[in-house]
């Protein structure tokens, strides 16, 4: 999946596992290194943003539902709630952040929600596995974080960092929070090293 996919669906999956989710709505603000070397060119960039990244939506759309559904040893069924994605290139070189807007069925307690976020451990942590961050999610309480420059290198670039934890006061049931995930690390090269570190150490 792409780097964005996989900085939401790490900090989805503790929520989708404990929680009955009803829709799902998120805004990306994506650096600059997500698009490749020569892929923004600086006059487009330097102060300014660009609203539109060639078919991100419709695979964040996509994938993060193929990623969060289940599979029964034959063929994965995606999750069955909605997922709507806006992105955008902003003017920072490595680190996406991603406003996410999350609906549930039912009323909640956020202090579990964060609580859930905070002490999610998968596979990759049960295993010991080299490249495994100790603490997949990091949840901050500070009002200004996470941000960029001061969080995309968590757990040695492989965390996701998630703040501004609250409730929602416009929707029902609702809650939102912000992300910052490194994505030439976790979104990229480093998720692809743990996936061969998980697969050498399941299958090989």
């Amino acid at each position: 999946p792409n780097c964005s996919t996989i900085a939401l669906t790490l900090t989805l999956k503790p929520i989708v596992d404990n929680f009955n989710v009803n829709s799902i709505r998120v805004s990306t603000m994506q650096a600059v290194s997500g698009a490749g070397y020569n892929g923004v060119p600086s006059m487009a960039i330097v102060d300014n943003l660009v609203p539109y990244i060639g078919n991100e939506e419709e695979k964040m759309e996509s994938e993060t539902l193929h990623l969060l559904g289940s599979y029964d040893g034959n063929a994965v069924t995606n999750a069955d709630f909605k997922l709507s994605a806006s992105c955008h290139r902003v003017p920072v070189i490595d680190g996406h952040t991603e406003a996410v807007f999350v609906e549930l069925d039912d009323d909640f307690d956020i202090v579990d929600v964060k609580d859930k976020m905070a002490n999610f451990k998968a596979l990759p942590q049960k295993l010991n596995l080299f490249s495994a961050p100790e603490n997949p999610v990091i949840v901050k309480e500070e009002n200004d974080r996470p941000q960029p420059r001061m969080d995309r290198n968590a757990g040695n670039g492989m965390a996701v960092t998630v703040g501004r934890m609250r409730k929602d006061q416009a929707f029902d049931n609702s809650f939102k929070y912000v992300l910052v995930g490194h994505n030439t690390i976790r979104g990229a090269a480093g998720a692809s090293i743990l996936n061969a570190e998980l697969i050498n150490d399941k299958i090989l």
